[in-house]
């Protein structure tokens, strides 16, 4: 049996802080209710929004009986009706002028995989090399308040202890980390406007979306809902799904057009270039956008376009999408499960004493996965029990400006080796179709000639980045 004191480390909910809005600097009356209304009036008056608060904040110290007076009363309805006539309307802007940013303790890293989906929230996440057995790991009711309890939490806990001994072993920490749950705890800072924070959260209230990630969202819309009760309130044109940037959604049931590629290209194995297309541009213009840092051909090279298909760890792909650098869209992490493919990296399967424990442990994971769903767990509840080494194929649209900037990133050789060997796929196969950009697909330090890392590689001459 488990202690009362484990248990309750077990079920404690992440702790949602705002640590920051917006606010003015030098006129603090623009909170972040009046800050976006005052903003959106100034675009139908000849006043600047200040100078429009400004009025209405006299206007509120006039004595009574004064004709001109403003009440707090009408003042909040007045409020509510410039966002109900503008972002409740689809006027989106409106709701890009006021920022939040978040701090999450103690979140399991299945929610800050959701937290990241949606491409204009930005993040900083505590590296999953932080975690610590006597952290511990995050499990729903609905896993506690079955038979499985005992046997959950015995899993978890010897992944855990083999994590710290690969590492204890030599293993790096960015490789062992693989067997790790998706349960596992983790800090994150999340930013964003309050439209992709709506975006997020009706992303969030979704079937088959894991209660954990619901309620931690939740408490985040409650808390700024709490700063910004006009601006965040919910109508039906600013929660119109189709007027978000559209966001991978790794819970989804199911993405019939992924599964459909996996399966017609015969579940590849590495990265897979589909598509290649885009405006014609001269080995000449791509130089100059390069060694010139010329900013017109640069934009022009946005519409340079490959897709690739490539398999990776869930591990990556949460590394992928944190970035915010590529287009993406998932598979159905549900559907990963059923093909249940992991990736080992060579670190460990190099070592005769942890590979086959390694592949037994990731197995023993997904097999406890599915005894709970056939024994009534949910499947978006059970499925925090499988490993960070289980495979997902992320559909990865570059443009020709990803291919210089992020590729570059990522190629670097002090990028993580199951990353670098994607982007490593993706420029020769960027190269073979044009070979004038391919050229500067190259790791950073070639392409930019110098290397911002603290530890050169030697591929360029070091020098401080200004």
């Amino acid at each position: 049996m488990v202690d009362a004191k484990r248990l309750e480390m077990i079920l404690r909910k992440p702790e949602v802080q705002v640590l920051a809005c917006m606010q003015g600097v030098k006129h603090h009356e623009l909170d972040s209710d009046s800050l976006p209304a005052y903003a959106a009036r100034g675009c139908f008056a000849e006043e600047t929004p200040l100078a429009l608060l400004l009025g209405d904040l006299e206007r509120l110290g006039l004595p009574e009986g004064d004709d001109n007076r403003l009440t707090p009363e009408k003042l909040e309805k007045g409020l509510e009706g410039t966002f109900r006539e503008t972002s409740g309307r689809g006027h989106g802007a409106v709701l890009d002028q006021d920022c939040f940013t978040f701090q999450l303790e103690d979140v399991p890293r299945i929610a800050t995989l959701q937290l990241c989906l949606p491409q204009y929230l930005m993040h900083l996440q505590q590296s999953l090399r932080r975690a610590k057995a006597d952290r511990g790991f995050y499990l729903p009711e609905s896993i506690r308040d079955s038979h499985f309890l005992d046997r959950v939490i015995s899993a978890l806990d010897k992944a855990f202890a083999f994590y710290e001994e690969m590492q204890s072993a030599g293993v790096p920490g960015e490789d062992a980390r693989f067997v790790l749950p998706l349960y596992t705890k983790t800090n994150i800072v999340t930013t964003g406007d309050a439209r992709e924070l709506m975006h997020l959260h009706h992303m969030s209230r979704k079937e088959h979306m894991p209660a954990i990630i619901r309620q931690t969202v939740e408490d985040m819309i409650a808390k700024v809902s709490a700063l910004a009760p006009h601006l965040m309130k919910e109508r039906a044109n600013n929660y119109e799904p189709l007027a978000w940037f559209p966001s991978s959604q790794l819970f989804a049931l199911e993405n019939r057009t992924i599964a459909d590629l996996v399966q017609g290209n015969s579940v590849p194995a590495s990265t897979l270039m589909l598509k290649y297309a885009g405006i014609p541009m001269s080995e000449e213009a791509i130089d100059r956008a390069v060694r010139e840092r010329d900013e017109a051909e640069l934009a022009n090279l946005k519409h340079v376009h490959f897709t690739f298909l490539s398999p990776m760890s869930l591990a990556c792909f949460h590394q992928a999408t944190r970035q915010r650098t590529w287009d993406q869209s998932v598979e159905s992490i549900y559907d990963a499960a059923s093909r249940g493919s992991f990736v080992v990296p060579p670190s460990i399967s190099r070592r005769d004493d942890f590979k086959p424990r390694y592949d037994d442990m990731n197995k023993e994971m997904l097999d406890l996965y599915n005894e709970l769903v056939a024994g009534g767990v949910p499947r978006q509840e059970a499925i925090g029990v499988v490993s960070h080494a289980l495979v997902v194929y992320d559909l990865i649209h570059v443009n020709g400006w990803n291919a210089i900037h992020a590729i570059g990133k990522r190629t670097c050789t002090e990028a993580q080796w199951e990353i670098r060997s994607i982007a490593k796929e993706m420029a020769k196969n960027i190269d073979d179709e044009n070979p004038a950009l391919g050229k500067y697909a190259k790791p950073q330090g070639i392409t930019y000639g110098r290397c911002p890392e603290k530890k050169s590689c030697g591929l360029c001459t070091k020098k401080e980045v200004s």
